[in-house]
């Protein structure tokens, strides 16, 4: 299917889009705590993929590869964005990102979405996309030490967001 994506088949683009969209959009929703940037995100990573997908390496899994491409263009859309000093919306409650069943905590979006976006993005990648402390590293340009300590405070900070202690 990687290959048919490659050469720009639509009906392997769109099983992929059916695969991994869900999973992406989480992943970009709470990188960026907005649904209309998340869908950027989203729109980005597909319109891309024919050409990305010519690094991808076959050996390796893909949902973890396109994990990792979805959050470089929302780490990428969230620098543009500080550039133009544009803060983002703070959506608190969205039909379409409630339509999606991995966002399935109203309470744990409204908490991440209360962390510094260098908390936020550290928590999601580790917790939820299962990165190492080091692959967090290489994705954000800081040392894996750097990495642990903003989880620590991460989570600590979500905690008394979600339980007032």
């Amino acid at each position: 299917m990687v290959r048919e994506a490659i050469r720009g088949d639509q009906g392997a683009l769109s099983a992929l889009y059916e695969s991994y969209s869900e999973e992406l959009f989480a992943v970009a929703y709470r990188l960026t705590v907005s649904s209309a940037d998340a869908r950027d995100v989203l729109h980005d990573v597909f319109c891309r993929l024919p050409d990305t997908l010519r690094t991808f390496d076959p050996k390796k899994p893909l949902g973890p590869w396109l994990r990792a491409v979805a959050t470089r263009v929302a780490l990428d859309l969230l620098r543009n964005e500080r550039r133009r000093g544009e803060v983002p919306l703070r959506e608190l409650v969205d039909e379409e990102v409630r339509a999606f069943p991995v966002l399935d905590s109203i309470e744990l979006e409204r908490a991440l979405s209360s962390l510094s976006k260098d908390l936020r993005t550290v928590i999601v990648l580790k917790e939820l996309g299962g990165y190492s402390h080091g692959e967090i590293g290489e994705l954000l340009g800081i040392a894996a030490s750097t990495s642990a300590r903003r989880l620590s405070r991460a989570r600590t900070a979500l905690h008394t967001a979600l339980f007032g202690q």
